[in-house]
Formats: C-alpha cells, structure tokens, sequence
C-alpha cells in the first residue's frame, strides 16, 4: 500500500515505516534487564540473524537487514552479524568494511506478498521458540513488574501471534493492526456511525478544482464536506461516495469525542471541508500549484514532486495522493486523523499540538481501528540501514503498541509528562511523543469530558478575541495552563490519574503462582 506524507502544519505526518534511532535492548524504556531477562534477551540476537539469514536467502534483502539490525541492538557483538553484513573489528569498534547486503529487495514485485508471506512463515518457529522463553520470564513470580512488562515488551516484539501475549497488552488478533479492548465500543459502534451519516448528493456542473486543472472529477457534496476524486473509472464514483459518507461520520464522532456541539451546518461549499484524491502524480502536482492556495511557490513545487499530501486553503481541506487503489484504509485513517486534528485546532489553533494529534491518532482509532499515521522520519541508525523496512513490529504503530509503550514507561517512570508534551513542537515529534500524546488525550476523553469541553470553548472565546485585535494565539504554555485550571489540577495530580489510568487499563500481566 503506497502510504501517504501530508506537509505541516496539517499534518507532517506519513503513513510510512518510520523505526526511531537504534537502541539496544538494554535501554528500552530506561529499563535495564535484570542478569535473567539480559541473558535471554541476548539469545534474542541469534533469533534475530537465523530470521536475517531466511530473509537473504528469499531475496528480501531490506528485511535481513532489519533483522541483522535488531540482532545488534540485542547482541552488539554478535559474530555472525557483523561477518555477514561485512564488519571487521578494528581495535574495540566494529567497521563496516564492506557492506555485503544489498540495499534493496532483489525480487520480483508482483510476488512481494508471497514472499514476505512465505518469511513470515518460515521465521514463524524460530521467532516463537525465542518468545516463550521470554514468556517464562513474563510469569515469574520472582521478578519485578517492570521486568514482567520489559520481557513482555520483547516477546510482543518478536511473536505478535502469541495469543497470551495478546490477552496480556488486552489486544486482540482479530486484525492485522491488533484491536485493543478499550476499542470495543468503537468496534461494535464503527458501521452504525458510518451507515447514519449522509452519502452526499453528487455535485453537477464545474467546480473551481475542475477549472483550476483543466480535468473532469468525481465530486459530492455532503452536509459540512465536499469531496473531490480523479482516480479511475472503475473505482473513482465509489471511492467518493463512500469517503463523502465516511468524512461525515468521522467528523461527527471527532466532535462527540471531545464532547463539543455541531457548530450551524455552512450553507455554501465556500465554507465547506474539501478533500481530494488523485491516483496520477501528475494530476496532483497540477492542483498543488493551481488550487492549494499554498502562498510559498518553493513549498508548492517541494509538495507537488515529493509530497503525498497537503493542506489546502480557500476553501480549507486537504489533498492526497493514493497510488494504489487495492483499498482505501490508509486514505481513511489520514481523514479521520485530519479531522479530528481539525476538531482541536479550531478551538485552540495549533499551538495545542500534542492535543491536535491526539485528537486525530484518537479519532482514527475510532473511526478506521487504527492509529498507523505516524511523524515522518528517516532513520539514522548507527548500526544498519534497513531502508525503511521493519522486521519485529511487534504489535505496530497501532493503539495496542503505543498503549503497551506508554505502560511500560509509566511502569519505568520514565513516561513523558503533560510538561514535555506542552514543550515539544511539531518538529521535535517522534512516534514516542504520538504514543504519549495519544495516550493523555484518551484520557482525557474518557475521565475528563467535561473539563476538555470547557477548556475548548474558553480557549476558543480567547482564540477569536485575539485573531480579532490581531495579537499572537495562546502559547502552548498558555493553553496548559488554561486546561489545567479549566481542571482545577495541578500538572502533578494529573499525572498521577494519568499513570493510574494507564496502570488500570492499557495492561494486564498473567497472575503468577
């Protein structure tokens, strides 16, 4: 599935395979392995290479070296990988003389699926021999919590199929992306939230999008949405009638969320949400330049030959580019996150950005049962370069892995306070502010509706009161402190209920005889 990149300040965020710097497994979450769990998760790197070597020999030459990658992370000095990946030792440090692994898949593209089918298959044994001696760890009773949670942590890692580790982070395999049991609701609630919301009637005559490039489209109009299409004949007046359908839906739910009112519905499209989707880059770049309204010409011609997404002005909304047509999941998940990014962002403009994405990662958990859009990054591994490719996914960039993330940070106490959260900016987001950003605001949702509502409408009142005497928005400091006040808490006693919540709900470890 091509994944889609939508620009800041909308989103900067893709739908890409986007691993984080390499740590060892001794410092996952500031969590050092007592000498039991360390010598097994040592072992981990042979699993780790056995899984390499079975990815080279099928030509998945970007997997192997994902695999290697984590071999090293497990084993720094794990013999068989450096010799395979072309290391030599040279003193104390290990360099890299010749890299001996191709940085490319060697295959044929169209049997991609069976054949990463086929590694999962065959690294199916060895990675589940590895778990369940990691599980054994997770059941005894002579280890601490947080050794528990770490050893639970790797066996997720490296054997997402195991059921009990499933039932333990309160997930569910029924889904390729692991449902978490706080989703149930939403899972039972999806279709009946969808199938309530309007189709949209399709739109007749030109819009200013046809005119401005030159091209007929698939157009609807629904009742606070409008939303353009230019894919292929087969797919494209589906496609619009069902995203229309969709949109509404989740812009409905993004608003219940965070339990704020309909606004009065617009009476024109002016005043409408645009969203439109191109199959050809060509047709993309030409409505980037035409249409966008994106001020900076430099910006527009970096979106328009790298980008697939952007943000759209006059009237608002968001463009995508979506190559492949097998689905639409990943076109869904960007729009439920955009709107309900959007939901937050009109009440509190951006600065409230670890709020902004929350609401969005939340929104599309809700809407589309994932939380798969994460910061776009490249990865700067200090060992191995898998371009891009990640072997031990664990549970994924889902709402099951970032929940059993946090959990094991809070565990740790080293988890992100609404302190760090308010400091960081859009360009400091790795997945692991998304994973606590999209905690905190569950939270919220869940334990503090009220509160949330009033913070938003009170910073809203502020929000058009300075727009209006042309002074600056609220900063992020602002803004929470406003919600904290808003909640009569301090950051302190929040952060105690936040870890309380995480503790009681986002995992659950085996009892132990």
């Amino acid at each position: 599935m091509r994944r889609l990149l939508i620009a800041a300040p909308l989103l900067l965020l893709a739908l890409l395979s986007a691993p984080q710097p390499t740590a060892t497994a001794a410092d996952t979450f500031g969590l050092t392995p007592d000498k039991k769990l360390a010598k097994v998760l040592e072992k981990c790197a042979d699993t780790c290479f056995d899984c390499g070597d079975k990815a080279k020999e099928l030509g998945l030459y970007t997997y192997a070296r994902s695999f290697f990658d984590h071999a090293l992370r497990y084993d720094p000095d794990h013999r068989d990988t450096r010799k395979v990946m072309g290391f030599k030792k040279k003193g104390k440090a290990w360099v890299l003389d010749e890299d001996m692994i191709p940085l490319a898949d060697k295959i044929n593209e169209a049997k991609r699926q069976e054949l990463e089918a086929k590694l999962s298959a065959t690294t199916e044994p060895i990675r589940r021999k590895a778990a369940d001696e990691l599980w054994k760890l997770v059941i005894d009773k002579d280890l601490s919590a947080q050794q528990r949670m770490l050893a639970l942590y790797h066996t997720v890692r490296l054997y997402p199929e195991s059921r009990d580790a499933q039932k333990a982070v309160r997930s569910s395999s029924a889904y390729m992306w692991y449902k978490h049991q706080l989703d149930d609701e939403s899972d039972t609630l999806r279709q009946k939230w969808i199938s309530g919301a309007t189709e949209g009637k399709v739109i007749e005559g030109r819009t200013e999008y046809e005119t401005g490039i030159g091209f007929a489209m698939e157009k609807r109009r629904g009742d606070w949405v409008v939303v353009h299409t230019l894919l292929v004949s087969e797919v494209g007046p589906e496609w619009t009638r069902v995203l229309t359908q969709f949109a509404e839906a989740a812009r409905k739910r993004s608003l219940e969320t965070l339990g704020l009112p309909d606004p009065k519905m617009p009476e024109t499209d002016e005043n409408r949400l645009h969203y439109t989707v191109f199959k050809q880059r060509d047709h993309f770049a030409k409505f980037i330049e035409a249409c966008s309204n994106i001020n900076d010409a430099a910006q527009r011609a970096e979106y328009a030959k790298v980008g697939y997404g952007a943000e759209v002005y006059r009237p608002y909304g968001a463009v995508f580019l979506y190559e492949r047509l097998e689905n639409d999941w990943s076109l869904r998940d960007a729009i439920a996150h955009d709107l309900g990014a959007k939901a937050v962002v009109r009440n509190t403009g951006w600065n409230c950005y670890w709020l902004v994405r929350g609401s969005g990662y939340l929104n599309s958990t809700q809407m589309n049962g994932s939380a798969a859009t994460t910061m776009y990054a490249v990865k700067t591994s200090a060992v191995i370069d898998s371009g891009g490719r990640e072997s031990l996914p664990g549970l994924g960039k889902c709402a099951a892995g970032w929940r059993l993330e946090v959990a094991i940070e809070v565990a740790a106490g080293s988890e992100m306070t609404l302190e760090h959260l308010t400091k960081h900016r859009a360009p400091d987001y790795s997945t692991r502010e998304m994973a606590h950003a999209f905690a905190m605001t569950e939270f919220l949702t869940l334990k503090y509706k009220e509160a949330l509502k009033d913070f938003l409408d009170s910073a809203r009142t502020e929000l058009a009161l300075r727009s209006k005497e042309k002074r600056q928005p609220e900063s992020s400091e602002e803004l929470t402190a406003r919600l904290l006040k808003t909640m009569g808490k301090t950051g302190e006693e929040l952060q105690v209920e936040f870890r309380a919540f995480v503790t009681d709900n986002y995992v659950q470890l085996p009892a132990v005889g």
